[in-house]
């Protein structure tokens, strides 16, 4: 049997020709026999056919490809490559599984779905980006993928052709493909340059792109756009861009045809009028150049918004503002050119019709616009439309113009204009993308029309088409060197293939005596036209093969493109390609007042690709600008006509795409219609024949298409060899044993180096071999299954027949004696019933009588109750009732006699009242009360003075005081020296220097407060100054009313002295009511000093020594800075309630008293709030300074207010005595301690010269030492007695000196009120006494600020003497050492024991250290600490020595030095985790940022984190530093190390990830399935790779995987890191590792097939029990479940039953994926075929689900997303005092343990 037989068998599948759908489907009815004359047929459509055929069987009908060849990704493997082939693998990608990229050789032909697609993401850039082409499926990334590997690796120039006829996406496809290149070349986030690459995009499509009748966004320009990319550590990085064009289309400015548009950017100004009123811009229906194609608007596109896009775009690419400005004012300016009435012009004084001239009317609006626009005299533009000057030797002509004339004038200068304006905007493009550097390598992206051909074909037509000759001609030698090389590099022999060459065309065109040069020459010539250019063409170009005469006619000709023949119609082809436009009129456009217009209008054109390769320096362009200088206009002889000018850039372009390397798109447009996915077959097929790829397929076909690995042939093919005849170690002599068998003329196949090629055919005829093959094999398995099956089924029926009969039997044999039992047991039953019955039935009647005589018994009981309790209320009510009536008598009674004994009362009291009112209006009464207020107030005047003299006095006795303070505070510098001497000899001294580092640190931390409480203060100030505004205008008011109350008086003199008398006594009453109420508040004021006395000795003693942030937050604190004042509380309520008579002065006091009351309420208020701001911390040394002060001044204060309270009472000589005694006893006091303090210090001294002579005598030394330890804790003591005492005191008085002395003001502005209406002197005394008051204040404030600057004098010595005793303990560590060096014997070395014994007795928990070491210290932790070194030590070790530096710093109180060490900390980790380093050293640091940040937790003092602390533990709390912000910062760097680890680890994985998941070592199947080109990687080569030598041994790929993850999990065990930080970690790696799988099987659609489900679940199924052998929790596996839900999506069943099934199985895949997978199912042979019905209803129930929607409509995963890290809070029980400093850490000369 003949091949052809074997192939043409009954049931074999063909293509027949189809009059609509081109090729058709159908099955043979018999099998073919060589030398028969005709084939039965059986078409899709169920009808019999019957094929002719010669006899010698060369017209066969072309066979249908394999099933497993149907939708592979590259055209050039199918086994039978033809056009129907071709067309249907094509159509099953597109329609069947919406796959709109398919590779044919070097092709990526690329369908128009006319859908939004989620193909262009991030995601779907980084899964590209690495892989080779041909790695995952087809994709515009992968071809750009491709250029910038080549581009990286041999630094050389590339270029991507993309093409197509108009409508079939070329730009959007340039469009990603830059997009590509901008992502890879600099990152995903744009940056400036990106940025501006990307927004060229809309300008050009703006002003380049139209909607034709094909496309909504056609190009009607060509572009060549140069991707620069500068060499950058071995990486490209996208430097700028260049843009050239070609060939705009400018007759589209003035005339489209029917349902075109013009250029977007007009309709895009109309929809914007708005936004620009100057240029009176109306609906775009109302301008002649929009509306003839009468399609103004396009389907969902908004030209509004487009418009807003292009002019962001180009604010983005440099377009200054008033560029933009003038560009919309010259389109506008266009616009209204064209709506310029051109009209008939009648001779003068008659109505005939001239003919030869034409009119436009001065003051057309549209003309009088242009000229505003467009900044020209609207006269001259007017003028030279009308007229034309033709020149002569020495003179010119002026000429009028015809109607048509001027339209053609008018219609040219708009396209010169918009043309130049074009240039202009390329070129400030690409000075903007170019930053002008050094020449570096580029990727070309050139989107170029397509062929066209209408039925009316211009001038347009012909350059396009002649572009598409040279290139496809450049494409043709292209894929013929690519053949060549591809056999040359397997090393077989070749034969020349035969492919077209097109040089003839081309020959036509541009030849001698081409279609150019005749269009050229008829150009030249005057009276040159249309028709004679077409009979020169019919004359010259018969000879040409590719040039056809019409048949009729000569208006036309005819050119056989490589595509199709196309009929050229030749009217205005002279006229385009003169392209000319009036010398005036571009020289009026040239005097415009504005610059861009003269600019633009200065433009020469120039080839600057051309320049471009020749200067390597001249930036990309299209256009040259001026600079100021005018351009010489070239005459009409010289000038270039635009054919000439479009073939030398033609020329140019094709010279750079032969020296880069390019790469091709074939845009195809599937339906004229613009729906999604519609396929038409005629409209398809002749894309492909036109634009190459059939070409490609036909070369192909020519040499040995189909290739393939010898690992991929053997596993597909080694059942077709005998065992024998397979050596799995020599694969290649396997396949090539099965390929010899089979196929027996060697012509048909070749060997090459790493694959087999085979002629057209032969794969398909392996298939049916080996299908033919698997069914014989298949029916000899099933016939022993079946045999097995029902033997098996035999024997368990007969089993089963025997086991009823055994059971039968047994059964009727008990049920034989059960009856028995059941009679027997039915006669006993029913005698025990009839008994029972019996029983129950008396029972029942007992108690039913038994219950009828209790319940007659109750009734009767109850009816007795009942009438006793009414008796019992009827005798109650009774007895209340006429109890209330006697009393409401009585009541009545008493009432009428009281009212009688008021009324004599009220008669009794009125007489008495006016009898004392007489007598008060005397006025001998009157004087006797004067009298005696004068001396009071003269007595209280000499008290006054005595008391001034007494303190002055005082006050020279305070002075003396301070001179007792000063020698205290020497007292005080001798004591800190000799605490300097004892931290020198025990550690304890050090506890000391810390306690005065706190110290410090609590000086700034008050300093703070005060400089807040300033603020505060000068807030309150503020407010006092409004208080006191208005005290002001209050006291103005009551001068107003005493003025007005004395004009009163002058008026009313007769009747003030019957009202003298009366006043006279109001006024004494309210003073002497206001003496009453002084003294009441005196009363007040002192009981509250001692109750506030009290309570603050009490809460001093608690706030005396806190922790400095401890602070207060109750406001109901009462302590010694939080005071309040109670006065309104306990003050008698008869004082603020009581009523007095009501006059105008006494409404005037009362009304003082109102606002004096509201005001010290105010001020209380303000002063506790002060108060609580003031005491948020402790008390530092200054504010003990400061209490000293106070408490003096309190003192002095009390004795103030002793003496006059004595005076007040005439004892004040005994109160001067005491006092006096008082003071001569606290100096004697002061004089003894100065002596002590002197006595010590001369002891001190002579130890000190003792210690300096006698350095030799170290026992005698620590003798002294320790006794001057003894004196220094004695005077410790005392001064911390002597200061707490003052503290407690200056707390206490600070308070009550304030409130007194506001009390003090409010009185005497009360007093002084009073008494200013009728005593002036008195007024004036107690004025003078008030001033002198104020001012001895002033002074004692004044002395008050003289001692603190005393104070800070003192605290400058304390310091000079600090350093002073460290120098002594400097010295005296030396002279120490320097003992122990000369001595070296045992007594020293028993020494040395004794102190290491004392360390260890009460260790502290700290590591001591110096500032200055903390680099050093850092360095070794950070970087000498190797992984091996950590693995010995306690996990976390470093964390806990940096925690023990931390609490030696808060012991010492060291703000700066804990600063400093956590600062340095922080940037030495963030520094090694931005920098490589070994995973081990992440993990480690990793581990010891958490430990640390779990100590800062639990010795922090945060109740939440110290539940479980020790008492020890609880001791070594952190007192003096909260370091909350310090646990943020630390907490972030923990993210930023875990983030780290994981993209390092994630690293390391990702090249195992692809074979351990989706390969198996048992079933190596290439995934490179079925002949895809040599150049790509497989699964299979990648599981090669990762069993190289290098891993050899290393096992399978998922051992390998899990290996891994094994390496990593024991790293995390030695270095102590915690189960759950590292669940996080794994649980976020097999997030990636399913990323990275399930991505690669999404874009990898030759995979999914059932096989590799079965191969997922194995691999994952081996991971999932690594995961459970190490205990960890299912939430790790669970970002495994999308992979699980695969493997089971692929083996599950895909019918429509099936639907529901699947979408309950696939919970965690969207539907993108999900309908990803199914239509990229590989079905087996035996499977049945994925429907349509299927597909759409799986796609209705998977929308139809709940499920939310992270990524819209995409199929990848993000692979670089990483799961946010959670920090959990772990109770560490290791106590610091046990941490000891290993030696081989070499920190000892550093640390120092306490």
């Amino acid at each position: 049997m003949s091949s052809e037989e074997m192939l043409y068998a009954q049931g074999a599948k063909i293509w027949i020709t189809h009059p609509e759908h081109v090729w058709e489907s159908a099955t043979l009815e018999e099998s073919y026999r060589k030398g028969a004359g005709f084939l039965k047929i059986c078409t899709e459509s169920g009808s019999l056919q019957e094929v002719k055929l010669k006899p010698d069987g060369s017209d066969l009908p072309p066979l249908r490809n394999p099933a497993i060849l149907v939708g592979q990704n590259d055209l050039t493997t199918l086994s039978y490559l033809h056009e129907p082939g071709v067309l249907h693998n094509l159509r099953v990608r597109f329609c069947e599984r919406q796959i709109i990229y398919t590779y044919c050789g070097i092709i990526l032909v690329a369908i128009n779905p006319y859908a939004e697609m989620p193909l262009y993401g991030p995601s779907i850039i980084r899964a590209y980006r690495g892989h080779a082409m041909g790695d995952l499926e087809p994709h515009i990334f992968a071809l750009a993928e491709e250029a910038y590997t080549k581009l990286e690796r041999e630094n050389c120039n590339l270029s991507i052709i993309v093409s197509g006829e108009s409508g079939a996406g070329k730009t959007v496809s340039a469009k990603y493909a830059m997009r590509y290149f901008a992502a890879v070349g600099g990152s995903e986030s744009e940056t400036q340059v990106e940025r501006k690459v990307l927004a060229s995009s809309p300008i050009m499509e703006a002003f380049g792109n139209a909607k034709t009748t094909r496309n909504d966004n056609s190009s009607r320009f060509g572009k060549f756009t140069k991707l620069l990319f500068r060499n950058q550590m071995g990486v490209m990085y996208l430097q700028g861009a260049t843009m050239h064009t070609y060939l705009l289309e400018k007759s589209r400015v003035v005339y489209q045809a029917q349902g075109e548009r013009n250029y977007h950017i007009f309709y895009q100004l109309c929809s914007a009028r708005a936004k620009y009123p100057e240029l009176v811009l109306d609906h775009q229906d109302k301008f002649q150049f929009l509306n003839m194609g009468g399609a103004p608007d396009i389907e969902r596109v908004s030209d509004a918004d487009q418009f807003n896009e292009t002019v962001q775009a180009m604010t983005v690419l440099g377009f200054s503002i008033q560029q933009i400005a003038d560009i919309v004012k010259i389109l506008a300016g266009i616009l209204h050119l064209g709506n310029i009435e051109v009209s008939k012009k009648f001779n003068e004084g008659s109505e005939e019709e001239d003919t030869d001239s034409c009119e436009i009317f001065p003051n057309d609006i549209h003309l009088q616009i242009t000229g505003d626009l467009l900044r020209v005299s609207a006269e001259d533009l007017r003028r030279w439309l009308l007229m034309r000057k033709i020149e002569s030797a020495n003179e010119y002509v002026l000429i009028p113009n015809s109607i048509e004339a001027a339209q053609a004038a008018r219609d040219a200068l708009a396209k010169h204009i918009y043309a130049k304006l074009f240039q202009y905007i390329v070129g400030v493009l690409n000075k903007s993308l170019n930053n002008g550097s050094k020449q570096c390598s580029f990727i070309g992206v050139l989107d170029i029309y397509g062929f066209e051909t209408f039925e009316v074909n211009s001038f347009e037509q012909f350059c396009i088409n002649y572009a598409n000759e040279k290139l496809q001609q450049q494409f043709n030698q292209h894929v013929f060197k690519l053949e060549q090389e591809e056999y040359l590099k397997e090393g077989i022999t070749w034969t020349m293939i035969d492919f077209y060459d097109n040089q003839p065309c081309i020959d036509l065109i541009e030849s001698r005596l081409g279609v150019l040069d005749l269009l050229d020459e008829e150009c030249r010539m005057p009276r040159g036209s249309d028709e004679s250019w077409a009979g020169k063409l019919i004359e010259k170009c018969s000879k040409f093969p590719h040039f056809e005469k019409p048949r009729f006619g000569s208006t036309s000709f005819f050119i056989k493109h490589f595509s199709d023949t196309v009929e050229y119609d030749v009217n205005g082809f002279l006229e385009k390609n003169r392209d000319t436009v009036s010398k005036e009129l571009t020289l009026v456009l040239g005097e415009s007042n504005m610059s861009l217009v003269k600019q633009v209008m200065s433009l020469e054109e120039i080839d600057t690709l051309s320049v471009d390769t020749a200067k390597s320096s001249t930036l990309g362009g299209r256009v040259v600008i001026s600079a100021g200088r005018k351009q010489v206009v070239p005459s009409k002889q010289h000038r270039k006509s635009v054919g000439s000018q479009f073939q030398e850039s033609l020329a140019s372009l094709i010279s750079t795409l032969h020296a880069t390397t390019p790469h091709y798109v074939r845009c195809i447009k599937p339906n004229d219609e613009k729906v999604a996915f519609k396929w038409e077959t005629s409209k398809i097929i002749q894309q492909l024949r036109a634009c190459g790829v059939l070409e490609t397929v036909r070369i192909s076909a020519a040499g040995f298409p189909s290739r393939w690995l010898y690992l991929d042939f053997y596993m597909r093919y080694q059942l077709l060899a005998h065992r024998a005849k397979i050596d799995k170690n020599d694969m290649k002599q396997s396949c090539r044993n099965i390929v010899m068998k089979w196929i027996q003329d060697e012509d048909k196949y070749r060997f090459g180096n790493t694959q087999i090629f085979f002629r057209a055919g032969q794969v398909a005829f392996l298939e049916q071999v080996r299908a033919n093959l698997r069914k014989k094999y298949i029916t000899v398995v099933q016939s022993v299954v079946r045999r097995f099956i029902y033997r098996r089924r035999f024997l368990r029926l007969r089993q089963v027949i025997s086991g009823i009969q055994r059971c039968a039997r047994g059964f009727l044999a008990r049920q034989r004696v059960q009856e028995m039992r059941e009679a027997r047991a039915g006669l006993i039953l029913s005698k025990y019933a009839r008994g029972w019955l019996c029983r129950r039935r008396y029972l029942r009647l007992r108690h039913s009588i038994l219950g009828i005589q209790t319940l007659a018994r109750g009734m009767l009981a109850r009816k007795k109750f009942y009438a006793m309790r009414d008796n019992y209320r009827a005798l109650q009510i009774q007895r209340f009732v006429r109890g209330a009536l006697a009393r409401r008598a009585y009541q009545k009674r008493r009432r009428d006699i009281i009212i009688c004994q008021a009324a004599v009362r009220r008669f009794l009291a009125r007489r008495k009242f006016k009898r004392m009112k007489a007598e008060a209006k005397t006025i001998s009464h009157i004087s006797a009360k004067y009298m005696g207020l004068e001396n009071k107030i003269i007595s209280m005047q000499q008290r006054i003075d005595e008391l001034n003299r007494d303190n002055s006095n005082l006050k020279h006795k305070t002075s003396e005081i301070s001179v007792l303070k000063m020698k205290l505070e020497l007292k005080k510098t001798l004591e800190l020296e000799m605490k300097n001497l004892k931290a020198a000899c025990q550690d304890k001294d050090k506890l000391i220097e810390a306690l005065n580092k706190q110290l410090e640190a609590e000086r700034d931390e008050k300093m703070q407060l005060l400089e807040e409480n300033g603020h505060a203060q000068e807030d309150w100030l503020s407010q006092k100054q409004s208080w006191c505004s208005e005290n002001e205008d209050l006291r103005r008011q009551i001068d107003e009313m005493i003025e007005l109350a004395k004009n009163a008086e002058v008026s009313q003199r007769t009747q003030e002295d019957r009202m003298l008398a009366e006043d006279n006594k109001e006024l004494n009453e309210a003073y002497q009511r206001a003496i009453k109420d002084k003294e009441v508040i005196e009363n007040e004021n002192y009981t509250l000093k001692e109750e506030l006395s009290r309570l603050t000795a009490g809460n001093f003693r608690l706030h005396a020594r806190t922790a400095s942030n401890a602070s207060s937050q109750n406001e109901e604190d009462v302590g010694y800075a939080s005071a309040k004042n109670t006065l309104d509380i306990n003050r008698p309520p008869d004082l603020l309630g009581k009523n007095y008579p009501t006059s105008d002065v006494t409404t005037l006091v009362m009304k003082l008293r109102a606002v004096l009351e509201e005001e010290k309420q105010k001020s209380k208020y303000l002063q506790e709030q002060y108060l609580k701001l003031a005491n948020r911390h402790k008390p530092s040394e200054d504010s003990y300074r400061v209490y000293e002060l106070e408490v003096e001044n309190e003192k002095l204060r009390n004795e103030y207010d002793q003496l006059r309270t004595s005076i007040k009472h005439g004892v004040e000589i005994n109160e001067l005595n005491a006092q006096h005694a008082a003071l001569q006893a606290e100096v004697l006091r002061r004089r003894d301690e100065c002596i002590q303090l002197k006595a010590v210090l001369l002891e001190q001294s002579q130890v000190m010269k003792s210690i300096n002579q006698e350095s030799n005598d170290i026992h005698v030394l620590g003798e002294g030492l320790q006794a001057q330890k003894l004196i220094n804790r004695q005077l410790e003591s005392e001064l911390e007695a002597i200061t707490e005492e003052h503290n407690s005191k200056l707390v206490e008085m600070t308070q009550v000196i304030e409130r007194l002395r506001n009390e003090k003001d409010d009185l005497q502005k009360v007093i002084f009120e009073s008494i200013d209406q009728f005593e002036d002197a008195n007024i004036e005394t107690l004025k003078h006494n008030d001033r002198y008051l104020r001012r001895e204040l002033q002074q004692c404030v004044a002395q008050c600020l003289l001692v603190q600057e005393e104070l800070k004098l003192a605290h400058a010595k304390l310091k000079a003497y600090r350093q002073d005793g460290g120098e002594l303990e400097h010295k005296l560590e030396v002279e120490m050492k320097h003992q122990q060096e000369q001595s070296g014997g045992s007594g020293d070395s028993v020494g040395a024991v004794v102190v290491t014994k004392q360390k260890s007795q009460n260790p502290l928990g700290l590591m001591k250290f110096h500032s200055s070491d903390l680099d050093k210290i850092l360095q070794r932790l950070l970087h000498a600490l190797t992984p091996r070194t950590a693995v010995g030590l306690l996990p976390g070790f470093p964390a806990y020595l940096i925690f023990m530096c931390i609490r030696y710093t808060d012991l010492t109180n060291a703000d700066d030095d804990v600063r400093e060490l956590l600062s340095k900390f922080v940037i030495q980790i963030k520094k090694m985790h931005r920098t490589p380093h070994p995973i081990e050293n992440r993990v480690i640091w990793l581990v010891n940022s958490i430990t640390l940040l779990n100590l800062l937790k639990q010795y922090g003092d945060v109740e939440e984190y110290v539940k479980l602390n020790t008492e020890k533990q609880n001791q070594q709390q952190l007192k003096n530093f909260n370091l909350f912000e310090y646990r943020r910062v630390i907490l972030d760097l923990i993210v930023n190390l875990y983030q780290a680890l994981i993209m390092q680890i994630q690293g390391l994985l990702d090249p195992k990830i692809v074979p351990a998941i989706l390969s198996n070592d048992e079933i190596q199947r290439g995934r490179q399935a079925h002949g895809i080109r040599s150049r790509t990687a497989s699964i299979g080569a990648a599981a090669a790779a990762a069993s190289s030598p290098e891993h050899a041994g290393a096992g399978p790929a998922w051992k390998q995987l899990i290996g891994q993850l094994e390496h990593f999990y024991t790293q995390f065990q030695h270095f102590g890191l915690d189960n759950c930080y590292a669940e996080q970690i794994f649980n976020q790696l097999l997030y990636f590792v399913c990323a990275v799988a399930l991505n690669y099987l999404m874009l990898r659609g030759d995979i999914c097939m059932w096989e590799t489900g079965m191969i997922i679940r194995y691999n994952i199924g081996c991971i999932e029990d690594w995961v459970r052998s190490k205990k960890m929790s299912n939430e790790v596996l669970a970002p495994l479940a999308p992979l699980n839900q695969v493997s089971q999506l692929l083996q599950s069943r895909k019918s429509e039953q099936d639907v529901q099934t699947i979408c309950d199985l696939c919970t965690s895949l969207s539907t993108a994926q999900v309908l990803k997978v199914m239509k990229s199912y590989k079905l087996d042979d035996y499977e049945s075929e994925i429907t349509n019905v299927f597909l759409m209803k799986l796609t209705t129930e998977l929308n139809a689900r709940q499920m939310r929607k992270s990524h819209g409509d995409e199929f990848t995963i993000d692979q670089k997303f990483i799961q946010p890290f959670k920090v959990v809070f772990r109770y560490s029980d290791i106590k610091l005092e046990d941490i000891e400093l290993p030696s081989h850490l070499n920190l000892d000369e550093y640390l120092t343990k306490i």
